[in-house]
């Protein structure tokens, strides 16, 4: 089960990360290739790309904002495996992931490349996990589906978290000009402009789910 491969992203601070990459460097048969995030726009742009397989957030990140940013990916990737990372010293902290949408929990003290691979490998083989898009297009790539209803209701699947990873480009480009742009310069409408836009357009996807 080792040997299947996957592409991980992390977010989270410097201390879960150290007990991450330690835990590949124990562990180099085990086929994990993980990338870090600095940020949550960062981790939106990377995962706009389609190539990952799970997400792992540290929950206890900038003051507990990690357990938001559970929430944040959930909501822009219904079916996406995400991985809680929590410390067992804080109370009903994985309960508390898993609520707002956490597929797995895996505690800090005891985590290990073999774990984490397992907990992905389970993920993955959920089948909550069949709308995630890269499956997706790789499951109408690779079957012949006779109901044209079905591939209907695939092709819908697919095209809506592709506009939902267009608009969270849109979305986290946005926030990063907004972060350098001169606030009083000719840019600041533009920038507002975008920003209705991309806001008004996530409306109405959740309004046509």
């Amino acid at each position: 089960m080792f040997d299947n491969a996957f592409q991980i992203l992390f977010l989270g601070e410097d201390h879960a990360w150290a007990a991450v990459s330690q835990a590949l460097v124990e562990a180099p048969k085990v086929a994990l290739k993980i990338h870090r995030a600095h940020s949550l726009n960062e981790l939106f742009l990377v995962l706009a790309g389609g190539l990952w397989d799970a997400v792992v957030l540290d929950v206890h990140a900038w003051n507990f904002q990690g357990l938001h940013y559970v929430d944040k990916v959930r909501a822009e990737y219904p079916a996406f495996p995400v991985i809680a990372l929590y410390s067992s010293e804080v109370a009903e902290l994985d309960l508390k992931a898993k609520r707002i949408g956490a597929s797995r929990c895996l505690p800090l003290e005891s985590f290990s490349a073999e774990a984490l691979h397992s907990c992905v490998f389970s993920c993955l083989s959920d089948k909550k996990s069949n709308g995630h898009l890269r499956k997706a297009s790789q499951m109408q790539l690779t079957f012949n589906i006779p109901d044209s209803s079905a591939v209907t209701s695939n092709k819908t699947q697919i095209i809506s978290h592709a506009l939902n990873n267009l608009l969270c480009v849109i979305t986290a480009n946005a926030d990063i000009l907004d972060e350098h742009i001169n606030h009083s310069g000719p840019g600041v409408h533009s920038l507002t402009e975008i920003k209705k836009a991309a806001k008004s357009a996530a409306d109405l996807m959740r309004l046509l789910k």
